[in-house]
């Protein structure tokens, strides 16, 4: 029976058998014979370094929103991040907020014929406190309604923008039967209207999970220009 190597005279006889060949060879060799071995390793390393990365040096977002088929401009995308960055005070404190658009779900008849990994991802982000707000159409607020996960916005905005905003107001049933302002309808907001670019009444709610409130309604009044 032949007696195996130890770890240290395989890589002594892979050193030699490297150095009597030519530098062509030496590539074709690794290549043939480590190259899925070196490929595992780079991607290993780079799946560690990004959560050292993310444990120790990036921030949690302290604001999440998305524009769920209701797209904008990539120039819509950079002014709104940018502008609401600076309103809602973000720059100057070196925090970071997160914007999703373009997220498109398309329905034919009222059933989802294709992006249901977007509207799973969606629910994962909500299931999770990752997402505040959800910038979308009729069908979706309906949709979140029968799963009871929208905030009453009688009950979360402040008097004073509920005073100025109440003839927004949408009002869906919700899981339990009751009717609630679910959403508002920011079709008119000169934000909305400068940026989203598909026809259709445009609803805007607050996740009834959320953890940054505050930042919604800053968020809300941001759009209007408040």
């Amino acid at each position: 029976m032949l007696e195996k190597k130890s770890f240290k005279e395989n890589v002594k006889t892979e050193i030699e058998k490297l150095k009597k060949m030519s530098f062509k060879d030496k590539m074709w060799y690794i290549k043939e014979y480590y190259g899925i071995q070196i490929f595992l390793t780079l991607l290993v390393a780079a799946i560690l370094g990004s959560i050292i990365f993310n444990m120790f040096f990036k921030k949690d977002a302290v604001f999440n929103a998305i524009f769920l088929n209701k797209p904008v401009t990539s120039e819509a995308y950079d002014k709104i991040y940018n502008e609401f960055n600076t309103y809602a005070g973000f720059e100057k404190t070196g925090d970071h907020w997160e914007l999703s658009t373009n997220v498109s779900v398309i329905l034919k008849d009222g059933v989802i014929v294709n992006g249901m990994e977007y509207l799973a991802k969606t629910n994962a982000m909500i299931a999770a406190q990752l997402l505040d707000v959800l910038v979308t159409e009729e069908y979706f607020i309906n949709h979140f309604c029968n799963q009871d996960i929208l905030a009453d916005l009688e009950q979360t905005l402040p008097p004073d923008l509920l005073e100025k905003l109440k003839e927004n107001l949408v009002y869906k049933t919700g899981i339990d039967g009751v009717e609630r302002a679910y959403a508002l309808d920011v079709s008119n907001a000169p934000v909305i209207k400068e940026s989203v670019y598909v026809a259709g009444p445009i609803y805007f709610s607050i996740l009834a999970n959320s953890k940054n409130i505050d930042a919604s309604i800053l968020f809300l009044k941001y759009l209007y220009n408040m």
